[in-house]
């Protein structure tokens, strides 16, 4: 996969620094971190995200994982996650994508940019159950996998329903980094 050019900013004595030279930059080494998981990694979980279901409800435990972007999917603390109640769905996915907003939870609602004047930018992640698998039609190679670069979730398990309820398959096999 071609990866196109990093553009930073020059510093050099006298030159005075604009917030787009300090935006550069940090999107620079932002997009160097990702390239280098993408190209040397792969997408897939590191460690943890186990996935189980626990009276009714499904839980993913703490891990980290890289998405298809090079980003990387911390989670501190288990979550849990609730499939849609009106779903007719007979499998379903768990899935968990990158995320960037406010940090200051008050200036998410009066903010149009995903940040403003007074706030800091949060990464972090979201969990949602959906009826298809973010994974498919990713290559496999030589005990990796390859990541596509493409902003999208990366599903961590799968859970089949029968009459006792939602349950994880064993069967399906996450990607995962080794």
């Amino acid at each position: 996969m071609a990866e196109s050019a990093l553009d930073r900013a020059p510093f050099f004595h006298g030159k005075v620094l604009t917030p787009e030279d300090l935006e550069l930059t940090q999107q620079y080494f932002r997009e160097r971190f990702k390239r280098h998981n993408r190209s040397l990694h792969g997408f897939g979980i590191v460690s943890g995200l186990t996935v189980t279901v626990e009276s009714g409800q499904i839980v993913v435990a703490p891990g980290l994982a890289l998405d298809c972007e090079g980003n990387e999917l911390h989670i501190e603390r288990a979550q849990s996650v609730i499939v849609p109640p009106d779903a007719a769905w007979r499998a379903a996915f768990v899935n968990v994508r990158f995320i960037e907003g406010c940090a200051d939870r008050t200036a998410i609602a009066e903010a149009e940019k995903p940040y403003d004047s007074t706030g800091y930018l949060a990464e972090s992640f979201e969990l949602a159950v959906a009826p298809a698998n973010s994974n498919r039609r990713h290559r496999h190679l030589r005990a990796r996998w390859l990541a596509c670069g493409q902003p999208h979730a990366l599903t961590i398990a799968k859970l089949k329903y029968n009459s006792q309820g939602w349950h994880v398959d064993r069967g399906y096999s996450a990607p995962h980094i080794k």
